[in-house]
């Protein structure tokens, strides 16, 4: 079981139900919704900002051991590109973590059904995609959920992105106004993993949202009540 359906399983149990806050979803730890419609500048004012970051990674995801003929090593199944890009609002002051798959190898037969993104724990997480007409991509996710304690993302393509697609940007708009990256030294560093329907993924470290120090304390607290209880 992936960590998708893991969330799936916690959701259904604790019966989240996400919030639409105006056009986009405020999406509470625990919380899934079912339906993402995109949205555009024209919508929600606050969207519009200026870019603070914009960086690329490459990435291959190859079959798992397992997968593999005898004696056959890995197979390469999708490459392609991860683009994130951190924008700060120029209503509010505080970041848009927008990501995209781009520029995949069409001679290659993978298609991706879901990414997960770490870093959002103890904040405030509203989430949707792009779909101006001018917007770069073909398709936004159709549904999306976060872990019970806050900290990952999932945005699932479910069956719509082909092999050749690129997908459209979706985003989570944070109420911090500060991020970090490995080469800075802050250790505010998250994860995103690229998952294929076949089960095979990949990891890539990528700019992560820097907590408030109200958030940090949340968070302490959170950990403080989850250890009295396992108790």
């Amino acid at each position: 079981m992936n960590r998708l359906q893991l969330i799936s399983v916690a959701v259904t149990a604790s019966c989240g139900a996400a919030v639409y806050a105006g056009p986009v979803v405020d999406l509470a730890p625990g919380d899934f919704t079912p339906e993402l419609s995109g949205i555009m500048n024209t919508q929600m004012s606050e969207l519009i900002g200026a870019t603070e970051s914009d960086t690329t990674y490459d990435f291959s995801i190859f079959s798992s051991p397992n997968g593999a003929s005898a004696g056959d090593g890995p197979a390469l199944l999708y490459e392609a590109s991860l683009q994130t890009r951190i924008v700060r609002s120029n209503e509010t002051g505080n970041l848009h973590f927008n990501y995209r798959i781009t520029d995949p190898n069409v001679e290659l037969l993978g298609q991706v059904s879901h990414i997960e993104i770490s870093g959002f724990a103890g904040l405030q997480t509203r989430i949707e995609y792009r779909n101006e007409l001018t917007a770069p991509g073909d398709e936004g996710p159709i549904a999306a959920a976060r872990s019970i304690d806050g900290d990952l993302l999932s945005f699932d393509f479910g069956e719509i992105l082909d092999t050749h697609e690129e997908s459209k940007y979706f985003f989570a708009m944070l109420d911090i106004d500060t991020f970090g990256q490995a080469e800075e030294g802050l250790g505010n560093v998250a994860v995103a993993t690229i998952y294929l329907h076949s089960g095979d993924t990949v990891s890539i470290d990528i700019p992560g949202p820097v907590p408030t120090p109200s958030a940090l304390s949340l968070l302490s607290i959170a950990g403080i009540i989850t250890a009295r209880r396992r108790r």
